[in-house]
């Protein structure tokens, strides 16, 4: 049950999402955009959304942090989508550093692959470490259901 759970995890953001910086690129589109050269960041509004590989991320809003003209971490709000292959997930805010190898979903945080979901208000994972933590709202619980075939043997 644990090894089901970890390789749903694990296959969320795959290596090359993380990849040392300056070997992929990373896609944003958005209904607007404005960049500030002063402060190294970018806010994109309306409809955004972030690509790298096969990894995708949906929002209403993202701002992304520069240094040396490479992404440094990201910052999404509001119906928040992830997709990479059959994972999905969804959370209110969303924050990816690529520094730390790092994705938090935050408030509502919930991934899911082939009918197996993971469920609590943060969902932190860490790329590097292939650790994962889920935490509950204060005074909560997580919740992890794991999709089992039919039954087999038994008595009939």
């Amino acid at each position: 049950m644990i090894k089901i759970m970890l390789t749903l995890l694990l296959a969320l953001i795959s290596s090359s999402v993380w990849a040392e910086p300056g070997t992929g690129s990373v896609e944003i589109e958005s209904g607007k955009m404005v960049f500030s050269h002063k402060s190294s960041q970018a806010e994109f509004n309306r409809n955004v959304v972030l690509k790298r590989d096969e990894f995708e991320l949906r929002c209403d809003k993202l701002i992304a942090y520069y240094k040396n003209n490479k992404l440094d971490h990201a910052e999404a709000f509001g119906h928040i989508r992830i997709k990479q292959g059959e994972i999905t997930g969804s959370s209110n805010k969303a924050v990816l550093n690529q520094v730390e190898g790092k994705l938090t979903l935050i408030g509502n945080a919930i991934m899911q692959q082939q009918g197996s979901r993971v469920q609590g208000e943060t969902i932190t994972h860490y790329i590097n470490q292939e650790k994962t933590i889920v935490q509950p709202k204060a005074g909560g619980r997580t919740r992890m259901v794991i999709e089992s075939g039919p039954a087999t043997g038994g008595v009939k």
